[in-house]
Parts: structure tokens; C-alpha cells; sequence
């Protein structure tokens, strides 16, 4: 066995150390057989057979956990690396020697059973493929808390815009191309583009020189062909190129010609700068990454549009609104063959859209959001920044062939149920194919956002509609006394009129020192202001506490007497309104002292028949008499042809209204004498009491006249009205220490209530 053990074994010499294997397990196993039962007392009084005893124990148990240790090198394979347990005592031996020994060879003995059965081919493959369960990975813990402020924002960086050749025109000026070179053009630099499906119009689309280039894209045929995505090397297999030089730029290029799709990203500043600037382009192709430093090579960029414009190309952005007009704003680039997976995310209806989730969705790669807000200004970038950015591209590619092929497989399913239809772009060619809808609509939707062109916002001081006006910035701060339809007077409309002029003046300064609204004056101070205007500059600065603004530092007089402007005018408007309030009611009575009389018509025949009879040719809507009042207006010879109104005659009064003018003097003793006035004033005096007065009914007879008859009726006048005026004599007040009361004579009358029980007193 010793000369077995020494050599190496091979399959020739297998079978003869498989038998000696064999003797020596079975010698072994006899001799543990035939130990008698009382060892452990013949240990206990023998000193030398002790020694023996335990020196052969250590050997067996040194023995076993080699063995459970190949047991455990057999298993890390499988995953399971921790490896078996130790045999360290006798008491080892006596708990775990089943689960540790005996389950390890049973273990053992199975694997090689089921090996000889495949070596032997008695195992047949499954009718139906099973994959492997893929073991579950460990999510990368997310780094929490805040950037570091130098990272967030470099307060000590240098302006990059002050070193451009071409300086920011912030102004309202119209922005215009200034593409020099047209590459893969299809019409000539400079072709206006009429659009054939809107000549009724004539509408001329201007400032896009690839629109042309665009609505007649054909696109290529493996598009539409489901493909094995590619898996991304990793960051350390995969090449990463730096670039910030014009050599540099141009070797990529060369290189960029020879692929079929490339994925593109591009970092924005915003925060030091009023239109904002690029910062950074990140490209990567399905061999190498590469990193634009767009601050060094502002000048050089124009030259990539020969990749970009290739209809060859397929360009792969997410979310790229805001990338192709920023493109177009700094360097003149334009794309011809865009695919962005942000609206293919929207057709598949996934639940979030955004990039994080569709790089953890199909590459289980969480990026740190963090890096969202960097200041990507700083150079040299840190290495977190350079990784962050660099994964933006480098998994793009991988999730465009998943995305696309979803959209083909979806694509296929809905056209068994419904037609999708073709895009509403009949100048590009799409797929005729039912199952290329979706993948169609996603390269429309693409067409579309590359078709976007760069205009400047003017700002609206008056109106404040815009992204960037007053009135828009109040609805999404729900400021409603600030908005345009707020109070028109009082202090809402003060607080409004400083609102603009806080809100206009953060508008001049930004584009004056080429800075954002949002460094100049943060929106939450802009508010405050407003709501509570400062009347001098310690009050000024205290709104801000320690955190005040470099620019109002720097020009917060300017501020201060913006703010006094605006509350002036808004006070000095609410006293006008004041003021044109009391003029108008002066106004009014002169009006009626000058208002003309109208002259009376003749009522039509037949108009008795109804209460109040109706005059078609009634010159005005009053009259200068009345039967009541008499005469109230003064008589005029205008006439004034207007619809009529009122009536001369009633069917309850009478005629009361003459065809002349009414007299003027005299006129207010009329109703002494009409009696019929004099008949319904005593009616509705005799309903009026005056305490302390007791009414006494008395009978009177009086003589109504009217035109055509003469009756007598009784009516029943108050005692204490005199017949004269009509009226009920007033009493004078006597003071009550004053007032001589008459006794009256109680009389004695006793009250018996029959069956009413005796109340009991209830006890206190």
C-alpha cells in the first residue's frame, strides 16, 4: 500500500489500488470489530495503553477530517464553499459523527453513482430543456448621503464661457444655423423645405438643414430583424479613451465611420450660465468607450456630424428632448437615424422609464443618482464622475437589441388581434410588416424628437406667459394673489406689482451676468420678497439670513429700489381706483338732475282689460308724473324713441296720466287732492299702532270719484288721525317715574281644581 500511495495513480494502476483500498478499509473495520468492550477500563489502569489508546485516536480523527476536507473541496463548485465541519473531541464523535461522516459518504457514494450512469450513457437527456437556475446575485450596496460641495458645485471654477471664442447671446434675438458643411446631404445646404403634406398653407420650415434628410430616411433592413443581444465587456476588459484634443477627436471619428450603431450621452451645466453649456459627450460602440471634454474641443465639434448625419448609423440616445437642441445650440450637430429608447420604453409600458431602471432592469448595474446634480465642470473629472458618465453608453447598445427585439415580439402579438397602422410620416419608409407597428412607431416618435429646433423664449414682461414668465412661475407655485387674473386693487395687487418687478429684475441681471435665474435669486426668496417687501436695506438682507445671494450682495441696491418702484405703483394705483369711486358718485346725481323728461303717449283703446296696459308707442322707459308723487322730472320737448315700458292708464287707478306735460309747481299737494290717495292712506294707517294708544275703531263714510261713477264706501279709520293730513298724531314720551297710574278694583275670584292630588314639599 506504501509503494501504491507514493506513485501517481493512473487508470492502469487504478484496479491494483482500488483492491488494496479495499483490504485495508475491510482489514480495519475487523480489528475495530474486535475490540473488546472494556478498554476504556483497562485505559483507566494502565499508564502505557492510555498513551497507545489516545495517540491512535488522534491519528483516526486527523485522518476523518482530512477526509471531510476533499468532501468540502468537491462541493465549492457547486457553491457551496463553506466546507464540512471538524471532529475536534470524542464527544464530537458520539453527536455529529452521523451528519458529518456518514451523510458526507452517502454523499459521495451518490455523485459517483450518477457518473458511472453517464459515463455508461444509461441517462437519458429530458424531452424539454431545463435551463440552470441562475444563482442569485448580491445587489451592490447604493452609496447614501450627500456629494461633496466641491463636486455639486465648484464655487472656485473659472467661468469655461468666458474662454469661448464664440460668446453667449443671451439676448431676444433670433437664434439661426450656422452649419458651414453639409455632410450626407440629399439636398444642398441652404434648400428651404416646403412641406408637400400642408401646401395649402404654404408653410415654410426653416432652421433645420436635415429635415429633408430626415422625413425621407430609409432605414436599414437588419433593423427589423430580431438579433441575440450582445453582452457588454466589463469596465476593465473594455477600452476607454479620453478626449481633448483635435487629433484626438478625429481618430474617433474614423473609427465611429465603420460601426453600425452607436450609443451617445451627453452631460449639461446649467447653473453658471443662463442658456447653459455642454460639458461632456460620452460615446460607445460595441468595442470601446470613449469621453468628449467638450470645454477644450467647442470649436471642433462640427466634424462630428459626418457620423452623426449618416443614415447608416443608428444613433441611440434615451430621453434625447433636451440633446438635440442643446446639440444644435452649441455646435451646429444634427441626427439622422435617432433611436431613443425612452419611447420605446413608453410603447413596451413598462412602469418607469427612466435610464437607472432600464440599465438595472437589463444589466442589474445600479448607477449612483447622485452624480445627477455633479458639477460637470471640473477638470480633472474624479474617477466616480468618469464611471458614472461612462455608464450612460457603455450598456445603451445591450438594451437597445432587448428593447428592440421586445418591440418585435410584441409587435408580432398584436398583429394576430389588431392592425397598429403605419406612422403619420408617408415621407419615411417603414416596415409594411404587421409585426414591425411598434418597432415603426418607435422610429416615428424618434423622427420627431430629432426634428426639434433650437429657439430662444422671449420673455414676456407683461403677460408672464412662457417657461420663464411671471405668471407661469406663480400657477406652478400655486401663488394665486400673484398670478395675472389676481386682485385688481388693495395689497394683493401691491404684492403682485413687486412680484414683477423682483421677478423682471432677476431677468435682466441673469442675462447681463450671464448667470441663471436660479443663481441670481432663488425662487423661494422671490416669493418671500413679494409677500413681504423690505422697506430699506437691513430688511432686505435679513430676509436672506446668512445665505444671501452673490448677486444681491453685489447689486442689492439695484434690488431695493426696484422693490420701492413697484410698491409705489402699486399703492399709488389703489388711491386712483379710490378716487375714480368718488368721482362717479358725484357723477350720478347730476346725471338725473339733467336727464331729460319723456314725453307721454296716449294710451291704445282696450288696454283696461288688463292690470297694466301695454303702449307700443310709449316714447321712453318712465315718465315725468306720477299719480303718487306727482311731477319729479321737469319738462322737456325731447322726445326719445324707445320701447315702452310703463303705462297712462290702470285698470285698478284709472287714468292718471294725461297726454300734456305735467305741471311743475304745485305738484306735491296732489294727493290732497285726490281722494283716492287720500282712502288708501288711511287704509294703511289704520293697520299702524303706536303704544301706548289703544285704537278705537270709528265708522266714517268717504266719497270715491271716479271718471264714469260715484260710490260710497265705508272705511274704518284709527281713533287719534287726523282728518286733515292723514296721518296718526304722534304722542310725546312720559318717563316712567313720571306716568300717574289708575287702581282698579281687584275682584275675588277662587280657582278650585278638582282631582288634582296635594303636592308633596320636597326636601332640601
Amino acid at each position: 500500500m506504501a509503494s501504491s500511495s507514493s506513485a501517481a495513480l493512473t487508470s492502469s494502476t487504478f484496479d491494483v489500488f482500488n483492491t488494496d483500498l479495499q483490504n485495508i478499509a475491510l482489514k480495519a473495520t475487523r480489528n475495530a470489530a474486535m475490540l473488546p468492550a472494556d478498554v476504556a477500563f483497562h485505559r483507566s489502569i494502565d499508564s502505557s495503553f492510555a498513551r497507545e489508546v489516545d495517540g491512535l485516536s488522534a491519528r483516526v480523527m486527523n485522518l476523518t477530517n482530512k477526509i471531510l476536507v476533499l468532501v468540502g473541496t468537491a462541493d465549492q463548485p457547486k457553491g457551496r464553499g463553506k466546507g464540512k465541519g471538524r471532529l475536534d473531541s470524542q464527544d464530537d464523535v458520539m453527536d455529529n459523527f452521523h451528519s458529518l461522516v456518514v451523510d458526507s459518504m452517502d454523499q459521495l457514494l451518490e455523485r459517483t453513482d450518477i457518473c458511472l450512469d453517464d459515463f455508461l450513457g444509461r441517462n437519458k437527456a429530458p424531452a424539454v430543456a431545463i435551463n440552470p437556475v441562475a444563482p442569485k446575485k448580491q445587489k451592490q450596496p447604493l452609496p447614501k448621503g450627500h456629494l461633496d460641495p466641491v463636486i455639486q458645485h465648484a464655487a472656485h471654477l473659472q467661468k469655461p464661457q468666458l474662454s469661448f471664442k464664440r460668446k453667449p447671446d443671451n439676448s431676444d434675438a433670433p437664434w439661426y444655423p450656422t452649419l458651414t458643411h453639409k455632410y450626407n446631404a440629399k439636398v444642398p445646404l441652404g434648400h428651404v423645405y416646403t412641406d408637400e403634406t400642408d401646401m395649402d398653407n404654404d408653410s415654410v420650415i426653416a432652421n433645420h438643414p436635415y429635415r429633408y434628410e430626415i422625413t425621407h430616411l430609409t432605414h436599414p433592413s437588419p433593423m427589423f430583424t430580431p438579433v441575440d443581444p450582445i453582452q457588454p465587456r466589463s469596465f476593465e476588459e473594455t477600452p476607454l479613451t479620453w478626449i481633448n484634443t483635435p487629433a484626438g477627436l478625429q481618430t474617433m471619428i474614423e473609427k465611429l465611420k465603420n460601426a453600425k450603431e452607436i450609443a451617445v450621452d451627453l452631460e449639461h451645466h446649467s447653473y453658471r450660465s443662463y442658456l447653459g453649456f455642454l460639458c461632456l459627450m460620452q460615446i460607445s460602440d460595441r468595442d470601446e468607450d470613449w469621453i468628449i471634454d467638450l470645454l477644450a474641443l467647442r470649436d471642433d465639434m462640427a466634424g462630428l456630424n459626418e457620423v452623426f448625419t449618416d443614415p447608416e448609423i443608428v444613433k441611440v440616445f434615451h430621453g434625447a428632448e433636451s440633446d438635440i437642441v442643446w446639440l444644435q445650440q452649441d455646435f451646429n450637430i444634427y441626427i439622422v437615424n435617432l433611436f431613443d429608447t425612452y419611447h420605446a420604453s413608453k410603447l413596451l409600458e413598462f412602469p418607469r422609464h427612466g435610464l437607472a431602471n432600464l440599465l438595472e432592469m437589463y444589466c442589474d448595474y445600479i448607477p449612483d443618482k447622485r452624480y445627477q446634480l455633479a458639477d460637470w465642470r471640473i477638470r480633472p473629472l474624479p474617477e466616480e464622475m468618469l464611471q458614472y458618465a461612462r455608464s450612460d453608453t457603455h450598456f445603451l447598445l445591450f438594451i437597445y437589441d432587448n428593447l428592440r427585439n421586445a418591440l418585435l415580439d410584441r409587435g408580432q402579438s398584436c398583429s394576430h388581434s389588431h392592425s397598429l397602422g403605419l406612422p403619420s410620416t408617408p415621407t419615411t419608409t417603414f416596415s409594411s410588416n404587421p409585426a414591425h407597428a411598434l418597432l415603426n412607431q418607435a422610429l416615428a416618435r424618434s423622427a420627431e424628437t430629432s426634428l426639434r429646433v433650437y429657439t430662444k423664449e422671449v420673455y414676456d414682461a407683461t403677460g408672464g406667459s412662457g417657461s420663464n414668465g411671471w405668471d407661469s412661475l406663480a400657477k406652478k407655485w400655486n401663488k394665486g394673489a400673484l398670478m395675472a387674473g389676481g386682485p385688481g386693487v388693495g395689497i394683493g395687487a401691491m404684492q403682485r406689482e413687486v412680484y414683477k418687478a423682483v421677478h423682471g429684475w432677476r431677468e435682466s441681471i441673469a442675462r447681463e451676468e450671464d448667470e441663471s435665474t436660479r443663481f441670481v435669486l432663488p425662487n423661494h426668496f422671490l416669493f418671500q420678497l413679494a409677500e413681504q417687501p423690505p422697506a430699506d436695506m437691513p430688511a432686505l438682507l435679513a430676509i436672506f439670513r446668512s445665505n444671501i445671494p452673490a448677486i444681491v450682495r453685489k447689486r442689492g441696491k439695484e434690488l431695493l429700489e426696484a422693490i420701492r418702484g413697484a410698491v409705489k405703483q402699486g399703492l399709488g394705483s389703489k388711491e386712483k381706483n379710490a378716487n375714480e369711486d368718488v368721482v362717479m358718485e358725484e357723477a350720478v346725481p347730476k346725471v338725473q338732475e339733467e336727464e331729460p323728461a319723456v314725453q307721454q303717449q296716449p294710451p291704445r283703446d282696450g288696454s283696461s282689460s288688463v292690470l297694466w296696459a301695454s303702449s307700443s308707442n310709449n316714447a321712453g322707459s318712465s315718465t315725468s308724473h306720477s299719480s303718487l308723487f306727482g311731477s319729479t322730472f321737469s319738462p322737456s320737448s325731447h322726445n326719445l324713441q324707445s320701447p315702452a315700458f310703463s303705462t297712462s292708464k290702470s285698470a285698478l287707478f284709472g287714468k292718471t296720466r294725461t297726454s300734456g306735460p305735467a305741471p311743475v309747481k304745485g305738484s306735491s299737494n296732489i294727493h290732497a287732492e285726490n281722494p283716492r290717495f287720500k282712502e288708501l292712506v288711511a287704509r294703511i294707517n289704520s293697520t299702524l299702532v303706536i303704544v301706548p294708544t289703544a285704537p278705537r275703531v270709528m265708522t266714517t263714510t268717504m266719497a270715491t270719484t271716479s271718471t264714469s261713477t260715484v260710490t260710497t264706501t265705508k272705511v274704518e279709520v284709527a281713533d287719534g288721525i287726523d282728518a286733515a293730513t292723514g296721518m296718526q298724531i304722534e304722542i310725546p314720551y312720559v318717563p316712567a317715574s313720571q306716568r300717574q297710574t289708575a287702581r282698579t278694583a281687584e275682584e275675588k275670584d277662587t280657582i278650585v281644581v278638582v282631582g288634582q292630588a296635594r303636592q308633596k314639599k320636597r326636601k332640601r
